[in-house]
């Protein structure tokens, strides 16, 4: 549980929330229950997976971070032999899962499994490793049309885009919690990257979110509760920023465990829209 962090289930709802507003707004209104099964246990499994690969790659670094330094590879109470058996066994229950769904899904679900190995790896050479982990967050939102529609049409692109911006926001939240310790460290974060100027390119990336979602509900025509949630939800992202902006690691936790609030009052958005 703990190598999975089932114990800390915040990354389960990050990766839900716009999982679950894609299915709504591809089906326009309730998914089958057959596909939304498929999708909340798969975005569980998937998630741990990404736990367990990522503790797997990181346990040369994470010994020196305040936060990570206890973690089960760290201290001894799981090998690593021990991790890799449990990443091949969440995949191939995420498989079996995927392959109830169509060829298409299929195939981008591959697409994300590299994704989900490769993110940890970017921290190493890419400036701004966040990015990748934004696009494998997003990849379930592509495959819930895929799965819905057997297409992707450009609404589920405007999606899978302005999530990609909200996991840059979010993620470097949560980047700024381990800076201190990650500067004496050779790997990247954007945090690390951006340094002083971290607030503002958290909040670039929520305003390019938020411009993105009201414009899809323009183009969508969706009523004013939709807008009206939006703005809500808005105004908890740019209190975050404003509450985090001196690079506070305590402030800036607290700002990361908003974007749960956040993703839930946007996906009651979608859904309240196509009840």
């Amino acid at each position: 549980m703990l190598l999975a962090r089932l114990d800390k289930p915040i990354g389960i709802f990050l990766l839900l929330w716009p999982t679950l507003s894609a299915l709504i707004l591809a089906a326009e209104g309730l998914p089958e229950t057959k596909i939304l099964i498929i999708f909340v246990l798969g975005t569980i499994l998937m998630r741990s997976a990404g736990c367990v690969i990522n503790d797997f790659f990181d346990q040369k670094y994470d010994s020196s971070v305040k936060r990570t330094k206890n973690r089960a590879l760290i201290n001894k109470s799981l090998s690593s032999k021990d991790a890799l058996v449990f990443f091949i066994f969440l995949i191939f229950i995420s498989f079996v899962l995927v392959l109830q769904l169509n060829k298409f899904s299929i195939f981008l679900s591959l697409i994300a499994l590299f994704l989900a190995i490769f993110y940890p790896l970017t921290k190493r050479f890419f400036s701004i490793p966040q990015l990748f982990l934004g696009l494998a967050f997003s990849m379930a939102i592509l495959m819930a049309f895929t799965a819905t529609k057997n297409s992707i049409p450009s609404e589920a692109w405007l999606l899978f885009v302005a999530n990609v911006f909200w996991a840059l926001s979010y993620d470097t939240h949560y980047a700024v919690t381990d800076l201190k310790d990650d500067i004496n460290l050779p790997i990247h974060s954007s945090a690390k990257f951006f340094g002083l100027w971290t607030p503002h390119f958290i909040t670039f990336n929520y305003l390019l979110m938020f411009f993105i979602l009201f414009y899809l509900g323009i183009r969508l025509e969706n009523s004013i509760l939709y807008f009206l949630f939006l703005i809500i939800a808005l105004y908890l992202a740019l209190n975050g920023i404003y509450f985090s902006q001196k690079l506070s690691p305590e402030m800036n936790f607290m700002a990361f465990k908003k974007a749960n609030l956040i993703g839930f009052i946007i996906f009651l958005a979608f859904l309240l829209e196509y009840l």
